[in-house]
């Protein structure tokens, strides 16, 4: 962490100052998925973070919402799904893991942030569990960042991951809550989301760590170790979610975070009162690079639909 430190310091001294032309000329690259040079990803990036900042840590949407789970540097879902619902119609929130392990990772997160520069009311980005440096330096990010940049790759990575955790952690659409993993132990209210901490770049702080991390489990009520994922990762069971949507006014949640082999997973029977909602917790995951068909669930604030791209 010292070594972090020292590397944000150095960065906030040197780093280039791009003029609004670079910055708008950077976006341009990046929409259409081309790889920016050093210094304007530096201005990309202070764009991105100035958006990011304003940003509340749970996104209130309206109208038809497309749900999209990890792409992890699969730019071609990422584009499909943009593509496939128009955008007078809807808006798309992705549920976060746009690096690490896919083909064009650099590509796909920094065409996602350009959309959401581009279409900030339209294209919401939520933070997942790659978007950490404690995740992203050992799953692919950093050995691409090295690849492309060569020696000057510490300060990019330093710079991603910084402005990375900005993205809010939920987005609620409707009587439906939206989150990269999960509930997490100790959280009773969407208004302790909201007052999370912004840069936050584990997160240290637990609820944001399990919020990012913990996975639905049938096996378990409330709440139990998760040891497949690590240390303080838990499981998060029936009555614990059941308890958690009941006090906030919710009737289901969507999530990413999981590769099932159908693209999604319906767990926790019952009926949230959603048409089309088969159980209280939706989950779709969106990169095909794990030989699944990708997948997105698209709600229109009455019923839900599970649609593969």
């Amino acid at each position: 962490m010292e070594l972090l430190r020292k590397l944000m310091s150095r960065i906030r001294r040197e780093r280039v100052e791009g003029s609004g032309n670079g910055e708008a000329a950077a976006i341009r690259k990046a929409l259409r998925g081309e790889i920016l040079e050093f210094e304007e990803t530096l201005s990309f990036l202070d764009a991105v973070e100035r958006r990011l900042a304003e940003e509340p840590q749970v996104l209130k949407v309206k109208g038809k919402v497309v749900f999209v789970g990890d792409t992890h540097g699969d730019l071609d879902s990422s584009k499909d799904v943009l593509d496939k619902f128009p955008p007078n119609g809807y808006k798309i929130i992705f549920l976060g893991d746009y690096v690490d392990r896919g083909k064009k990772q650099v590509e796909n997160v920094n065409f996602l942030l350009a959309r959401h520069l581009a279409e900030p009311d339209r294209v919401l980005l939520l933070r997942g569990n790659h978007e950490s440096p404690v995740v992203n330096l050992n799953y692919g990010f950093m050995e691409v960042l090295h690849r492309i940049y060569g020696p000057e790759w510490p300060y990019l990575f330093i710079r991603y991951n910084e402005v990375l955790s900005n993205l809010p952690y939920a987005a609620r659409a409707g009587d439906l809550l939206a989150v990269h993993g999960g509930i997490a132990e100790g959280l009773r209210s969407v208004r302790q989301i909201a007052n999370l901490p912004k840069k936050d770049l584990i997160p240290s702080d637990e609820i944001a760590f399990q919020l990012l991390w913990n996975d639905p489990s049938e096996g378990v009520e409330e709440f139990g170790e998760n040891y497949s994922r690590g240390g303080g990762t838990k499981y998060y069971g029936r009555k614990a979610l059941e308890s958690f949507l009941r006090a906030n006014g919710l009737k289901g949640l969507v999530r990413a975070h999981e590769a099932y082999p159908d693209g999604y997973a319906w767990l926790f029977d019952g009926d949230p009162g959603i048409e089309g909602m088969e159980s209280i917790l939706l989950s779709v995951f969106t990169c095909r690079y794990y030989g699944i068909p990708p997948t997105v669930a698209v709600f229109d604030g009455r019923k839900v639909e599970v649609v593969r791209l």
